[in-house]
Parts: structure tokens; C-alpha cells; sequence
């Protein structure tokens, strides 16, 4: 359902409220194709195109017509309900060819570790029984048909990356067609050549969730024994790029209160990647303690938060805030200026 809403009237001529993924973006999720994967807002909308995919042939005249409703409702200010407060919703001259150059693959969700805070974790066996489908040849014939374009963000989500038997393929083909904005989020335990390949290149930024400055702390959250393998990931990652690529790999820490939400821990992690070459360090924390304990956040991570960035700049990292955490510090803020 599409609603008007005035703060999404545009008042510049040919201009209109939109965002990247409606207009050009394409999503692979398990059994269905949608053109977002931004469900975090309180529309919590994927915009679906279709259920009950596993890897048929597409009609891509009736995506690009799907679009084409989205685009023409909010020309007029109307905002479909599950796009509300997105904040990917952009006010601008909008590209209105039929192409897609920001591609989410998030069709699987076997992975090589076990995360305490996963979402898989509340049911394991339904999410790794689960079987994917090929993308691959898709992606191919998306390309050949001009669908496909080079400048947006490749994006990989779903389950651990590597262990995606199509992964290797899939980086490759990228690369060898000159495709760079590939982002990257991995657990780190099975090193990836093509990633390595990407990287050195300056066209891919990868993340490594070590979560931890130690094998200890790190086996209570991945509930696996493999710390070492890991680090040594993040160390080749970071030492077999040139000296610009480092910058494009980064190590994140998820604070998991009660588990690693302390100094010590935190700085084992930041000087773990310091003496393993690394430039960009990732804060971000758990999403279900985040979601219940919003707007009541114990102050010792505040200080927390403080000090990563401290230590980070005397450390010379690119630091990251991701979205939760940008937010907790955002609502702080709103709370100080309320009791003045």
C-alpha cells in the first residue's frame, strides 16, 4: 500500500523521495527475490518480487515494472507503507533506466561457525538444512543482457560467504569484468584467494567478526575452536595486499554484553589487529540485547564505545560505527538535550 505523506513531497521539479534498491537493486534471499534487504526501519519492508524462488528464470520486464509503480507513486509523495523512515529514502533526480548495479546475494545460510547471536541460533537445523540455489548463472545471464551494471555494490549476506560453493566463481567473475564496490562479511575461518585477488586490487572491502581479543572469549561466542585460523585469515588478508588495500579490510567486534562488554577484551582485539597490519576497525553490538535494552543502555558502554575510539585513533584505524551502534550513541545525545 502506497500513502502520501508530506514530508516525501518533493517541491523540486523532477525530483522525487527514492532510494538505490528500489530503483536499481536486486536481492537474493532463500525462496524469494526482493528489491531490498533493508528491514530495520519501521516500515520493515524487503519490497518483495517474488516468493517461492529457488533459481527459475525471471521475467525481467515485470521487475523492471514493479519499479516502474514504486517510482511513479512516489513522484507524488506517496511512500509505500513497508518504505517508511527508511533511511534510504533520498530526495533526488532519480536514473530511471531499467538496470540493476546494487546486487545483494543472500541465498543461503550454511556457515562454519555458531554464533551465540546469530539469528540462526534459536533453530540451526531448519536454517543449515536449507538447501541454495545457483546464482551464478544469473548473475551471467544478467550481465550478457546488459541488466547488470558495474558502479553500484556487490553485497554478500545470508550465511558465511566462503563457504558458498559458487563463491570463488562468483568473485572471479566479477573481477575479470571489471565490477569493484564488492563488500564482504566473513567469519575469517577459510581463507578466500579470490578475496585476497580483490582486495589487492582495491575493489573489494571485506570485514572479518573476530569479536574478541582472545581464543578463550571467542570460543564462547562462535562455539568453535577457531581463533587461530582466523587471525591468521585477518593477518594474510591484510599483509598480502599493497599498502592502500589494507585499508580495505577490517576486523569487527559485536559487544555482547555480560560476554565481551570490557576494556580488556576490547583491547586485546584492537592490538590483535594492530600487530596483524590492519587499518579499519568495526564496532557494532549484538541486535537482540540492542533491541530490548534501546533508550536504557547501561552507561559502561558509553565508555566502552569512548574508549574503542580512543584507542582506535591513537592507533592511526579507519573507525566504523555501524548503524546500532551510531544509534545508541544518537539516543544519548537526544536524552542530554531533552533534560536541558
Amino acid at each position: 500500500m502506497f500513502v502520501y505523506n508530506e514530508k516525501y513531497k518533493s517541491k523540486k521539479e523532477g525530483y522525487y523521495y527514492s532510494c538505490p534498491w528500489i530503483e536499481h537493486g536486486l536481492v537474493f534471499f532463500k525462496y524469494k527475490l526482493s528489491m531490498c534487504c533493508n528491514c530495520g526501519h519501521e516500515g520493515s519492508s524487503e519490497a518483495i518480487i517474488r516468493n517461492n524462488f529457488t533459481g527459475q528464470s525471471i521475467d525481467w520486464e515485470r521487475i523492471f515494472k514493479i519499479k516502474e509503480i514504486y517510482r511513479k507513486y512516489h513522484k507524488k509523495g506517496k511512500i509505500h507503507n513497508g518504505c517508511l523512515s527508511c533511511p534510504y529514502l533520498e530526495e533526488k533526480k532519480w536514473d530511471s533506466a531499467k538496470y540493476i548495479d546494487n546486487l545483494y546475494i543472500s541465498h543461503w545460510n550454511e556457515c562454519n561457525s555458531k554464533c551465540i547471536y546469530c539469528f540462526s541460533a534459536a533453530n540451526p537445523k531448519e536454517f543449515n538444512e536449507r538447501k541454495s540455489y545457483n546464482v551464478l548463472p544469473i548473475v551471467k545471464e544478467m550481465y550478457e543482457k546488459g541488466i547488470l551494471r558495474t558502479g553500484g555494490i556487490i553485497s554478500f549476506g545470508g550465511g558465511e560467504p566462503t563457504v558458498l560453493e559458487e563463491f570463488e566463481e562468483l568473485i572471479t567473475f566479477f573481477l575479470d569484468n571489471y565490477f569493484w564496490g564488492i563488500r564482504v562479511h566473513s567469519s575469517g575461518i577459510k581463507y578466500s584467494p579470490a578475496l585476497a585477488r580483490a582486495i589487492n586490487e582495491i575493489r573489494a572491502y571485506v570485514v572479518v567478526s573476530a569479536d574478541s581479543g582472545s581464543r578463550e572469549t571467542y570460543k564462547k561466542i562462535k562455539q568453535v575452536d577457531k581463533y587461530d585460523e582466523v587471525r591468521e585469515t585477518i593477518r594474510k588478508y591484510a599483509l598480502q595486499t599493497t599498502f592502500l588495500g589494507r585499508g580495505l579490510v577490517g576486523a569487527k567486534y559485536i559487544i555482547i554484553p555480560g560476554i565481551n562488554d570490557n576494556i580488556e577484551e576490547l583491547d586485546k582485539w584492537l592490538q590483535a589487529n594492530y600487530d596483524a597490519g590492519l587499518y579499519t576497525a568495526v564496532l557494532d553490538i549484538e541486535e537482540n540485547w540492542y533491541l530490548k535494552n534501546r533508550g536504557n543502555i547501561p552507561n559502561h558502554i558509553f565508555k566502552l564505545i569512548e574508549y574503542a575510539k580512543k584507542r582506535a585513533k591513537k592507533l592511526n584505524f579507519n573507525f566504523e560505527l555501524y548503524e546500532r551502534i551510531q544509534n545508541v550513541l544518537d539516543d544519548r545525545k537526544k536524552k542530554k538535550l531533552l533534560k536541558v
